[in-house]
């Protein structure tokens, strides 16, 4: 009844799921977009500065007056507006153009000549434009010395006076804007790379909501975990210390915590008497070693006694999240008979909760686990706890999981938001649902939410990072189907 009310809930129009969850998802390769930028605002530089040209122009400016005794000032403007439409072919032809050419000794003239009036004057302005000043002022002077044989052909009547003279540019006229285009096209790269990312994470199939879990998983959905800070302080946040997110730490929210009990809760309640509950996912860094230690803190906290037994015996990470330094045996030592359990079992006396750790990685860890020894300790562990909680690897790396799950009485798949793709979370469900543990359900671990979504909470990373067991392994995210 419980799952059905919060499937209820879940369908009142909200999103099916948080946009932040996206932008989040591609903040995560901000380092890909800033090199894409970073290369094409570059190449941008580099290309507009291979072509750039510098143009020089110096301007003369002419009085357009007509030579009639009787001119008036309406005469001259409109002498003027003539003069101007056909003053700028008269520039660029032949005859003129040979005239300059000689005047300044060169076989060609690659720039150019352009006539302008002033409006409401009857001044014209002619701008000459080249690759070099000189040939520039060149030009200009030349236009004034020559141009009298071209426009009396032409426009007979009409008197040009220099009123100001050509000078030698002393700078180009365009300038190069190299940077301000490497800027443009690395904020232009950065924005369709984050648009193409963005497109990208919307479309796989990952879990981004309790809404989706429900949807595509085919396991009962138990709940989520919000989202409690590692980095408490800004001081801590600049040293990388992180925080143990444990709900019987002060700093811990009360958020945080409640939901650890509400999931105990709901795992109690499936798991009818059973006692020892296996806590697994399919990719590495889930958080579900931070699910496990927690949980067993919340049951400690109900019950007399519970163990916590980290049986990820390839990456433990338990003693790291308790702050348990001293570690001298682990179960390593017990299942290989190098330490007795009494010298291996260690009671946390802040929280009464019994704890079979290790610190050390060793590969041959699904040996171990599959081994009589192990079927043994789990035996007495059942005589002797109310709860046993056992802390797995991820099934996508190793075959651990499966090792163990004709050991334990129930297990719990702990997914976070927003990472594996739902076809391989539901192999690994199946993978489950065929071992003689009753897979009691999944938790969404990582959740980022705001009130658009219909999750609930902020969503924080487990303890560190796994390393590489192997690309994907048996139950990898690259898998597909139900």
């Amino acid at each position: 009844m419980e799952n059905k009310n919060e499937l209820h809930a879940d369908e009142s129009g909200f999103m099916p799921f948080d946009p932040i969850v996206l932008i989040q998802d591609v903040a995560k390769r901000w380092l890909l977009i800033l090199l894409a930028a970073l290369i094409v605002g570059i190449g941008a530089y580099i290309k507009t500065d291979m072509e750039y040209a510098p143009v020089y122009q110096t301007n003369t400016t002419y009085v357009v007056t007509t030579r009639s005794s009787s001119s008036t000032v309406y005469s001259n403007l409109s002498s003027t507006s003539t003069l101007a439409s056909v003053f700028t072919e008269l520039l660029n032809s032949s005859i003129l153009r040979n005239a300059i050419l000689q005047e300044i000794g060169a076989k060609s003239f690659n720039g150019t000549i352009n006539a302008a009036v002033i409006p409401e004057t009857n001044l014209v302005t002619v701008q000459v434009t080249a690759s070099d000043p000189r040939t520039a002022f060149l030009v200009a002077q030349a236009i004034i010395d020559h141009h009298e044989t071209v426009t009396y052909q032409v426009v007979d009547g009409i008197s040009l006076e220099v009123l100001q003279n050509p000078v030698v540019p002393t700078a180009p006229a365009n300038y190069a804007n190299a940077s301000a285009q490497m800027k443009r096209m690395m904020v232009l790269t950065a924005l369709v790379v984050f648009g193409v990312l963005a497109i990208a994470s919307y479309l796989r199939d990952t879990v981004r909501s309790g809404k989706e879990a429900r949807q595509k998983l085919e396991c009962d959905y138990l709940g989520e975990i919000p989202h409690e800070q590692k980095y408490k302080t800004l001081f801590s946040r600049i040293r990388h210390k992180k925080t143990s997110i444990l709900i019987t730490n002060p700093i811990t929210s009360f958020r945080f915590v409640e939901t650890i009990r509400k999931l105990r809760r709901r795992v109690e309640q499936h798991m009818h008497g059973d006692k020892v509950l296996m806590v697994t996912s399919l990719l590495e860094n889930e958080g579900k070693s931070t699910v496990a230690v927690n949980l067993a803190l919340a049951m400690s906290q109900k019950h007399a006694k519970v163990l916590l037994i980290d049986c990820d015996l390839r990456k433990p990470a338990c003693h790291a999240l308790l702050e348990q330094k001293n570690v001298p045996y682990g179960l390593r030592d017990v299942l290989m008979g190098k330490a007795n359990l009494a010298d291996a079992m260690v009671r946390d006396k802040r929280s009464n909760l019994f704890l079979l750790l290790e610190k050390r990685g060793t590969k041959n860890s699904g040996d171990l686990l599959a081994s009589e020894r192990m079927q043994a300790l789990l035996r007495w562990a059942r005589k002797e706890f109310d709860f046993v909680v056992l802390d797995l690897p991820p099934m996508a790396e190793v075959s651990d999981a499966e090792s163990i799950m004709e050991l334990a009485d129930a297990s719990l798949l702990v997914v976070r938001q927003n990472t594996a793709v739902a076809p391989a979370v539901n192999k690994a469900i199946a993978s489950l649902d065929s071992g003689k543990a009753k897979l009691l359900g999944c938790v969404l671990n990582n959740v980022s939410s705001t009130s658009l979504s219909s999750g609930q909470g902020y969503g924080y990373g487990g303890y560190g990072k796994y390393g590489h067991y192997g690309h994907y392994g048996h139950y990898g995210a690259k898998g597909s189907g139900k």
